[in-house]
């Protein structure tokens, strides 16, 4: 039996009137009229007895209903709970962040959110730099606050959040250090610290890159897993690395300096989500996230 067919037959068996039963399906009578005699003629029974008074269930009309009804109302169910949380906006959701600039958006943009959907619940977790493509993927999160730029086709990009100058951390006896700026030809002059294997190759790229502008090669170092090995190795003068200057709020060492590029772009920073987890509850959140970003600003 179609979907219609048991519908009708249904939704007939509860109101045992064609007018009315066309009536909540929205179709006319006839059309009722038209499936109730398609399926009777398939079963080989009449399913109602019908007179000019009243309509009906025969047994084998009772039988049949008997057995549907529970599966129908199973699928009912399960219709219902699959489009509330897929276009609800209150319930669990799981968000990812990397980095302390990161964690502190999420933590402000959840206070707003759940001011403005009391029934929802946030859940927020750390990802760390090696968690890669597959931990942001993980059926964990729903959504993950990281750096951009990121160009992987079944995650979906939201807009930038953070947008930050980029610097260089260099150790503090680095021949740089005493510098007030430099510039993206000075890359030349350090060997950066290289990210893990699990992370895309557009951030690889923008954090790792191989050439300077005008094509010279900047050499590559050690291999680091966390943000925090990362500034060990720099600090213990083994490589540098392109950060964000939140970095000179939230992660400041005494065997570190920070030095700001007078001719990079920025570092960016927003969510990522998997096309396929993408609910209301996820685009509700991510709006939320930009209005908060925007209030910081101002």
């Amino acid at each position: 039996m179609e979907r219609h067919e048991i519908e009708a037959f249904l939704t007939l068996a509860d109101e045992l009137h064609f007018g009315r039963a066309a009536e909540r399906l929205r179709v006319s009578p006839s059309r009722i009229t038209q499936i109730i005699q398609s399926l009777e003629r398939r079963i080989g029974a009449p399913l109602f007895e019908r007179t000019s008074r009243r309509v009906t269930l025969t047994p084998i009309g009772q039988l049949l209903r008997e057995d549907l009804l529970p599966g129908h109302q199973r699928i009912q169910r399960a219709i219902q709970r699959a489009t509330a949380e897929g276009r609800g906006v209150t319930g669990v959701l799981n968000v990812g962040f990397n980095g302390a600039a990161a964690g502190q958006l999420i933590l402000e943009t959840t206070k707003h959110f759940r001011t403005a959907h009391p029934g929802s619940e946030v859940n927020i977790r750390e990802v760390q730099v090696n968690d890669g493509l597959d931990g942001w993927r993980n059926d964990a999160f729903d959504m993950v606050l990281i750096g951009r730029p990121i160009d992987e086709p079944d995650l979906v990009t939201g807009p930038t959040l953070i947008s930050e100058a980029r610097m260089l951390a260099v150790s503090t006896r680095h021949p740089l250090a005493g510098r007030a700026s430099i510039s993206l030809e000075d890359l030349t002059e350090v060997t950066l610290v290289r990210l893990p294997t699990t992370l895309p190759d557009s951030v690889v790229q923008d954090r790792v890159p191989s050439h300077t502008p005008s094509g010279a090669p900047i050499a590559h170092g050690r291999r680091a897993q966390t943000f925090q090995e990362i500034l060990t190795l720099v600090g213990a003068g083994e490589g540098a690395f392109i950060v964000g200057a939140q970095v000179t709020r939230f992660y400041l060492r005494p065997d570190v300096t920070y030095l700001p590029f007078d001719d990079a772009p920025p570092v960016e920073w927003g969510f990522v989500w998997r096309s396929s987890r993408e609910t209301a509850r996820v685009r509700a959140f991510n709006d939320a996230a930009v209005e908060t970003s925007k209030n910081r600003q101002h």
